[in-house]
């Protein structure tokens, strides 16, 4: 039996990928030593399900097809940061700001319905838009930290009308990710 590994995600307007992908271009050139990401992969994880049984597949899209997910709301995207933090970080994001007590109640929800069918849940859910990775757990080089502080991200507010499941391959170029059904936030 073959395994999909998937996620289900809330993907950013068209608008949004393409500034950050001229961001991150940017960073690119500027900053070394980091694994940034494509912009065609930007997005918002709300529940990682790892490699999963078809079965649970559909048991959990099922669910999100069946129950309640709630109205769409509105997000906004801003500044970047580091976990654990900027000057040493092993992951580079971007912040979500908006309502983001409504997709924390859309976030427990789909932990929820995932773990109804047997995917484990998550600690913590910080919700972010992952820009870049790092192996090294040492300090960044001071003009790297100035330069992803000065070029600060700074996206306007867009409404989430959806949520996606969607299947993560792995490959040698970086993730390939493949929309896998779409439900949509309705009251």
């Amino acid at each position: 039996m073959e395994l999909t590994r998937a996620f289900i995600c809330v993907k950013l307007p068209q608008t949004h990928t393409e500034a950050l992908g001229a961001w991150l271009d940017a960073r690119r050139a500027d900053c070394r030593g980091i694994r940034w990401v494509s912009a065609k992969t930007l997005h918002i994880t709300l529940k990682f399900c790892g490699e999963i049984e078809p079965e649970t597949l559909s048991a959990i899209c099922g669910l999100l097809r069946k129950e309640k997910l709630g109205g769409k709301f509105s997000l906004s995207l801003s500044g970047v940061g580091g976990f654990l933090k900027l000057s040493s970080p092993r992951v580079i994001w971007s912040g979500i700001n908006g309502d983001i007590e409504k997709l924390g109640k859309l976030h427990r929800a789909v932990e929820e319905y995932a773990h109804r069918c047997g995917v484990a849940k998550e600690k913590k859910f910080s919700p972010h838009i992952t820009l870049g990775r790092r192996k090294e757990t040492g300090a960044l080089a001071e003009n790297i930290v100035a330069s992803l502080q000065k070029d600060k991200i700074e996206l306007p507010e867009w409404s989430v009308e959806e949520i996606i499941m969607m299947k993560s391959e792995l490959t040698r170029d970086g993730p390939v990710y493949t929309p896998l059904e779409l439900f949509s936030l309705q009251k």
